[in-house]
């Protein structure tokens, strides 16, 4: 045992001391004014500055992913606030609401890398990989991560964060791989499977060189502001547990929606 070295925390992303933060080799006060969130973002998670349009392209996917009104986490964080959840507890919770079928930028992410993948072990151009994942996936029903919107069917962002990136000049291999699994729809599904939001912010991200689980994380940070904001609006503004009963319309915890009407379990049964 005593040629072990003492316990620490070794990381390669920051360290202080009593009179110094440095992240990535660059002092904290160095980088304070002079970088906006999405470059420092970029830095902190893959380790070095990014190129003008990488930073740009992650500020506008910041913007654009921050705040989606009623989505399952910020729904989930209005609850936990109504039963007297401090912030950061609320905030958990919602961050805790984002699975896969929600924030999910990470999943299509892994999808277009296994096209390029298949792609390049079947001698496949993309458009032909692309299309036959989307063909395969229909035949065995599983959904296309990335593509359809239960509330938008097109969704909204998706047009411009692609026109952002064609514009920065940051759209290549995976942004074609997204539009070409868009196009294949057409004739497996006998319709447009348009990208979504999260879809976009996939392909776009790895032709930024950010990795699926870094998307994920950069849906979390972004979001995270959109769930601060609706904790703080129902601490402030709604009465805890949504339930009261003078309330001006019926909450969804009040016992109006609970009773024998809106069950349909077993009966009545004595023990």
């Amino acid at each position: 045992m005593t040629d072990k070295k003492p316990f620490a925390w070794e990381t390669g992303i920051a360290w202080k001391n009593r009179d110094r933060i440095v992240v990535r080799g660059y002092d904290v006060n160095a980088l304070t004014g002079n970088i906006s969130f999405g470059e420092h973002f970029h830095l902190v998670l893959r380790g070095e500055l990014p190129t003008r349009e990488v930073g740009a392209m992650t500020e506008a996917i910041m913007v654009n992913m921050a705040e989606h009104a009623m989505s399952p986490s910020s729904a989930t964080v209005r609850f936990a606030t109504s039963g007297g959840a401090d912030l950061n507890a609320a905030v958990a919770a919602g961050v805790a609401g984002i699975g896969r079928l929600h924030g999910t930028a990470d999943r299509p992410a892994q999808m277009y890398l296994d096209v390029a993948e298949r792609a390049t072990r079947d001698g496949l151009s993309d458009a032909e990989a692309a299309a036959k994942v989307v063909a395969e996936m229909r035949e065995r029903r599983e959904r296309m991560p990335g593509f359809h919107h239960a509330q938008h069917i097109r969704d909204p962002r998706t047009e411009r964060l692609l026109g952002l990136a064609d514009e920065l000049g940051i759209s290549g291999r995976f942004v074609a791989i997204a539009r070409a699994m868009e196009d294949a729809t057409e004739d497996v599904f006998g319709r447009r499977i348009w990208i979504n939001g999260p879809g976009s912010m996939g392909c776009i991200g790895l032709d930024m060189g950010y990795e699926p689980l870094q998307l994920k994380a950069l849906f979390i940070v972004c979001r995270s502001l959109s769930l601060c904001a609706h904790s703080i609006e129902e601490a402030t503004r709604e009465k805890g547990w949504r339930a009261s009963a003078n309330s001006d319309m019926v909450q969804p915890l009040s016992l109006e929606m609970q009773g024998p009407d809106h069950y349909d379990g077993p009966g009545d049964r004595a023990l």
